[in-house]
């Protein structure tokens, strides 16, 4: 058996071909498989750069008789004159009027129908069963609710005077009675309907207690103050003084701090830091080494006989005395 032989063009959508944008080679087919257009390559030019193959050939017209696989009708409406012999070809009438004027022309599909172009009458079978509206006076919700009414009966509430009327064929449906209300009439009490008691939630009061101001107790946040602040004093008495501890003391000469009375000294003695009477001679004054000796009667220091011993004797240098 001879074998068979696939050849496949290089394809992909318009948009992979447009990314990729190869160079095709020369005679090179390239397929776009989501429109069905190809182009061939010229071993030169990108895909972008490329005409698609159809567009490229010349625009060329066959007369309709060379149209050898249409009807002969077929050939006839191509080569018709004008829309009316067209018309007349495919026994759509002759009339160029406007469509939908005549007996002999066609209506268009979107065509609607004022009132007044409909003769004839309804059947009963198409019109919607004809009620009479009643007014029922229930006692309440519960008694609305399960009346047997339908849609745009009237119900008046004993329990709370308002009047409903029903939006549809479902009377059991609380929310299919519609309220009727006349103008400036509340239908409603920080959003609660019905024989309203208000409570302080409702004003937005919940946290309120309901105490006078004098009997209202210290907040919290009043005691957290009143816990920063100092207790009141009791009197103390004339002779007294408030010490650092928060307590009355005595006032006197060791509360001032002041000096006791001490026993006198002598002239020659003076009072010392230590609160003591000592001899004031110079060694009280830091003068424990000199002596009280005047400068003429001064003896040679050592400093002085040191550095007397290193110069020579005058009588001992040549020449005599000068």
């Amino acid at each position: 058996m001879a074998a068979i032989t696939t050849i496949q063009f290089r394809r992909g959508t318009a948009a992979q071909w447009t990314t990729a944008n190869p160079v095709l080679a020369a005679g090179e087919f390239g397929w776009e498989s989501d429109t069905g257009e190809f182009k061939i390559g010229n071993g030169s030019s990108t895909w972008t750069a490329l005409g698609y193959w159809i567009s490229d050939v010349a625009a060329h017209s066959h007369p309709a008789s060379q149209i050898s696989d249409a009807s002969a009708l077929g050939r006839q409406v191509l080569q018709g004159a004008d829309a009316a012999a067209i018309r007349t070809l495919i026994g759509a009438g002759t009339s160029s009027l406007a469509l939908g004027t005549t007996g002999t022309t066609a209506m268009a599909g979107n065509k609607t129908f004022a009132f007044s172009e409909i003769t004839g009458t309804l059947g009963t079978s198409q019109l919607p069963p004809l009620a009479i509206n009643e007014v029922f006076t229930p006692a309440d919700q519960a008694a609305m609710l399960a009346l047997s009414a339908q849609r745009g009966d009237m119900a008046i509430r004993v329990d709370n005077g308002f009047t409903y009327v029903l939006a549809s064929d479902s009377p059991g449906t609380l929310a299919d009675w519609k309220q009727v209300t006349a103008a400036g009439q509340v239908t409603s009490v920080a959003g609660r309907t019905g024989s309203v008691v208000l409570t302080k939630t409702d004003v937005g009061l919940a946290n309120v207690d309901n105490t006078s101001d004098a009997n209202k107790p210290v907040s919290t946040a009043q005691q957290t103050a009143l816990n920063a602040k100092e207790n009141t004093l009791a009197a103390g008495t004339t002779a007294q003084y408030y010490r650092g501890d928060k307590s009355w003391q005595t006032l006197n000469a060791a509360a001032a701090g002041a000096e006791p009375a001490f026993a006198a000294g002598t002239t020659a003695q003076y009072r010392r830091g230590d609160k003591t009477w000592q001899t004031l001679d110079k060694a009280a004054v830091g003068l424990s080494n000199v002596d009280n000796t005047s400068d003429a009667n001064k003896p040679v220091s050592s400093a002085m006989q040191t550095a007397l011993n290193a110069k020579a004797n005058l009588s001992g240098i040549d020449g005599g005395t000068p």
